[in-house]
């Protein structure tokens, strides 16, 4: 940030005044900014890249940012396979059936032209090299550990082909004696891609410990990003500079040139830290804490984090089995032993009993039917006093019913009872308060569930309407209410991917069409 002053850009006179936006270059007049504006606007960025003792190096903004601005777009240094990937193409990442493969490397393609693709030329020639055939012949959703090498190895590669991408790689945070203390994840990687690539492949461009270094820039720094309709891996060096907060104030999406945009969710002021979320919104303390520690290394202490109620969402707090109807939240938030007690009895709940009790219905949850609604209306029934009615996983639960209900081809609008209908707009409205706790402004969620929201509001009035239980006036406010929340809900969603070039408005058509409106 500018401090003091410095060169004038242009004519690198002493000077004083700075550009207002980015801060990041001093001017002696107006006459030099206005020269210098053609070459500066496609740099001028409204941050500064700072150091922070417990975020590290971090972004913070210059100026009050918009909401909705976008603060970067950026390609990525390289994209590549997950740690832990199913067979994919090496050539575009689509999924592959074992019907062809590369015939310098033997990993599987999508088709021979792939062979020649910009993501796989310089690769196959080391990856050939091998001292046997790789073998791949399961072709269905299992990790295979012949991928955990290939995004490694396009980084090492950069070296030779591109310099520059490969210095600014290797200033990225690494966390290896993080990843060391880890001895599990220090025996997968020195076993599947260190050991791979030096014996198997007979790699030399690189020393082990440079391999494994690279690894845990990976780790540390990678997006999880969809490409061709397949998770991977991208490293994008500035987006990676934003602090992480379980309330974040910016949003990311990626498009099909693996571009990725920042865009900024809620009016960021000067001075405030640039911030994303490195693990899922919707997660309790619990687990968003444990997660950031083994893939991220570090413990989040983020204002959410610290409060026993999680902002007053209640996402962790649990029914007391004493009472009946206390609420039972942690003792110490930030300390992963510390006891658990109802604030009405105070009866004590171990850590670890709670965390057992966490994976356990985490399991049973993502292991309900998928073709019907009736597990997950069951479940909700089930631990109705087990669980605080805005606890995680009846959140879950509950955004996967709002999605059901109106989308699933069982579950159109026309075939949705009035109390299904009703349902669906008390979690909506339930999830729309959370969002704005959580996730406010233009995320993602908000958009999604205010979608959700207004597409049942229309179709409860109109089974209303039809059935005389209110009157046209009646049906107004439903549908005045209705319109505000599509207005918004295309605002938030129009940048999306998935919804731009056509997409939303065809969303928009189908919809139309099913509520006959």
């Amino acid at each position: 940030m500018a401090e003091g002053g410095g060169s004038c850009e242009i004519c690198n006179k002493p000077a004083r005044q700075f550009c207002s936006s980015c801060r990041g270059v001093f001017y002696c007049s107006r006459e030099c900014q206005k020269q210098d504006w053609k070459n500066h606007k496609g740099k001028c960025k409204p941050y500064v890249l700072l150091k922070h003792p417990v975020y590290g190096r971090h972004l913070v903004a210059t100026r009050d940012i918009r909401a909705g601005e976008v603060l970067l777009k950026e390609a990525p240094l390289v994209v590549g396979p997950k740690q832990k990937s199913h067979p994919v193409c090496l050539g575009c990442h689509k999924r592959v059936d074992g019907t062809t493969f590369c015939p310098a490397c033997h990993y599987p393609l999508c088709s021979s032209a792939c062979h020649y693709s910009r993501f796989h030329k310089d690769e196959c020639g080391v990856l050939a090299k091998a001292s046997g055939k790789i073998k791949i012949d399961k072709f269905d959703s299992t990790a295979h550990p012949a991928y955990e090498c290939i995004t490694p190895l396009r980084c090492l590669l950069l070296r030779h082909t591109d310099p520059r991408k490969w210095q600014t790689l290797s200033d990225l945070q690494d966390n290896v004696e993080n990843i060391k203390n880890n001895s599990e994840m220090e025996g997968v990687i020195q076993r599947n891609t260190v050991d791979f690539l030096k014996n198997f492949i007979e790699y030399e461009g690189a020393e082990g410990s440079e391999v494994f270094r690279v690894c845990g820039i990976l780790l540390t720094n990678s997006f999880e990003v969809k490409h061709n309709g397949q998770r991977i891996r991208g490293v994008y060096p500035q987006a990676a500079m934003c602090a992480h907060d379980c309330r974040p104030n910016t949003k990311h999406h990626v498009d099909q040139d693996l571009y990725l945009t920042i865009r900024a969710t809620v009016v960021i002021r000067k001075g405030a830290s640039i911030t994303t979320t490195y693990t899922n919104t919707l997660w309790n303390t619990l687990q968003r804490r444990k997660q950031l520690k083994l893939s991220k290394y570090f413990l989040c202490g983020c204002r959410r984090c610290s409060e026993p109620s999680e902002l007053g969402t209640h996402l962790s707090t649990l029914m007391c089995s004493e009472c009946s109807v206390g609420h039972v939240q942690s003792t110490a938030p930030l300390d992963s032993n510390a006891p658990w007690a109802c604030l009405k009895c105070g009866h004590q709940v171990q850590a670890r009993t709670v965390d057992w009790g966490d994976q356990m219905l985490y399991k049973e949850l993502r292991g309900v039917e998928q073709s019907t609604v009736r597990p997950l209306e069951d479940f909700l029934r089930h631990y109705q006093k087990a669980l605080h009615p805005g606890h995680r996983f009846f959140v879950e639960a509950k955004f996967a019913l709002i999605k059901y209900y109106g989308n699933h081809p069982n579950y159109r609008y026309r075939d949705l009872s009035r109390e299904q209908l009703e349902k669906k707009v008390e979690y909506s409205r339930e999830l729309l308060g959370l969002a704005d706790t959580i996730d406010p402004g233009l995320s993602l969620l908000r958009g999604t569930v205010l979608f959700e929201l207004q597409a049942a509001l229309v179709a409860l009035s109109k089974m209303l309407l039809s059935n005389d239980i209110i009157t046209k006036d009646g049906s107004q406010d439903y549908m005045t209410e209705a319109v505000r929340y599509l207005k918004e809900a295309t605002e938030i969603l129009k940048h999306e991917p998935e919804m731009e070039n056509g997409g939303l408005d065809a969303k928009l058509k189908v919809l139309s069409e099913e509520l006959e409106i």
